[in-house]
C-alpha cells in the first residue's frame, strides 16, 4: 500500500496517476478538502458506476478516503473487476492534510 509521500512524489513528477477519492460528496468538498485533480466516486456508488472507469483499467489508480478503510474496500472491488493497479493510499486525506500539502474544497 503506497503512502501519501509516494502519491505526492508521483503527482509532482507528472506521472499518469488517477486519484480516485471514494468519500461521499460532502466529505470531498468539505473541511478536509481533496487532492487537486481527484475524481470523486463514493464507495457505495462504485459497484453501479464501474463502467465510468473502464478507460482506466490498465492505469495507475490511487484510492483515497479519510483514512484508508473505504479506499481499501474500493481497491478490492476494482481489482476483482480486472483493474491492474488500483491501490489504497495509506492514511488517506488525514495523512495528506497532516503533511500540510495543498487540498481543494
Amino acid at each position: 500500500m503506497p503512502d501519501v509521500d509516494e502519491l505526492k512524489r508521483q503527482l509532482d513528477a507528472g506521472e499518469d496517476v488517477l486519484v480516485l477519492d471514494v468519500r461521499g460528496a460532502s466529505e470531498f468538498t468539505g473541511e478536509g478538502g481533496h487532492i487537486s485533480g481527484a475524481l470523486n466516486l463514493a464507495l457505495e456508488d462504485l459497484p453501479n458506476r464501474m463502467a465510468e472507469l473502464e478507460n482506466y483499467k490498465q492505469s495507475t489508480i490511487r484510492l483515497v478516503c479519510r483514512t484508508d478503510r473505504r479506499s481499501a474496500q474500493a481497491a478490492q472491488l476494482l481489482t476483482a473487476a480486472g483493474f491492474v493497479d488500483a491501490q489504497p493510499v495509506r492514511g488517506g486525506m488525514t495523512a495528506w492534510n497532516t503533511k500540510g500539502w495543498p487540498s481543494t474544497q
